[in-house]
């Protein structure tokens, strides 16, 4: 049985049509793909990036479970920033594209959906293998929601809906805010090229975050976009949906 998305009834609410994608049940699209791929290239269009594995890492061990697992990125990654890395796979010469932040001393990796369970076992081998035993590795992606809102005025118009100032997070950024007690994750940037803003938050207060940008969609030029429409321009930022690449030419 397929997984269902946090934002699900959200969807359904906005006219949604469903597909299953990797073992997850999410809005393809809203009944006009051209718009949805026009307000990613001209304004900016929120997708539902629930199915997007989240692996946090913890401990004193956790830097060295990173600079092992990673064969290209991970020294790049500052507390308060995000990098694009790869985990290689020399027996198939391949390598899987990610995304690692380091927020508050803690590592988070975000993976494509399909890579989400190889990572994970990767990361938990590494650490038994090097016997680093301060470590925490969690994948909390069932656990938490994230909306990514992606496009040219993303970050103006996401900026607009919010109630908490975002104003001081430049791109390639990651931070935690509290508010009323919940704890959310800010990312600036995303999977495409184009810029962005992504919001990690627990699952349980997602439709709460989604329902923002429905009541706002049309005075802030929010256009909800489905999967299909996501994964044509993953495509034509030459990052393939599945996240594989031959080893050594990892996607920046």
């Amino acid at each position: 049985m397929a997984n269902s998305s946090p934002f699900e009834a959200v969807h359904k609410h906005l006219g949604a049509n469903f597909s299953e994608y990797d073992g997850w049940r999410l809005a393809s699209d809203y009944g006009d793909r051209a718009a949805e791929d026009k307000a990613l290239e001209e304004a900016s269009a929120a997708f539902d990036l629930s199915s997007f594995g989240r692996i946090t890492i913890k401990g004193t061990d956790g830097e060295a479970v990173i600079d092992k697992l990673l064969t290209d990125g991970a020294e790049r990654c500052g507390d308060g920033k995000w990098v694009w890395a790869v985990v290689g796979d020399m027996q198939t010469q391949s390598a899987d594209i990610l995304r690692v932040g380091k927020v508050s001393g803690a590592y988070i990796i975000f993976t494509l959906p399909a890579k989400r369970q190889r990572v994970l076992t990767l990361a938990q081998a590494c650490a038994n293998e090097h016997a680093l035993s301060d470590v925490k590795i969690t994948d909390i992606t069932e656990k938490t929601a994230m909306l990514g809102i992606y496009g040219p005025e993303a970050v103006k118009t996401t900026a607009g809906i919010l109630p908490f100032d975002i104003a001081g997070i430049a791109a390639g950024d990651i931070t935690n805010i509290s508010f009323f007690m919940i704890s959310v994750t800010i990312v600036r940037g995303g999977w495409l090229d184009a810029d962005g803003v992504e919001l990690l938050c627990p699952a349980l207060v997602a439709p709460m975050v989604l329902r923002a940008v429905e009541k706002y969609r049309k005075r802030a030029n929010i256009t909800p976009a489905g999967m299909d429409c996501l994964k044509k321009a993953m495509a034509q930022a030459n990052r393939p949906f599945d996240g594989s690449v031959p080893l050594g030419k990892s996607r920046r």
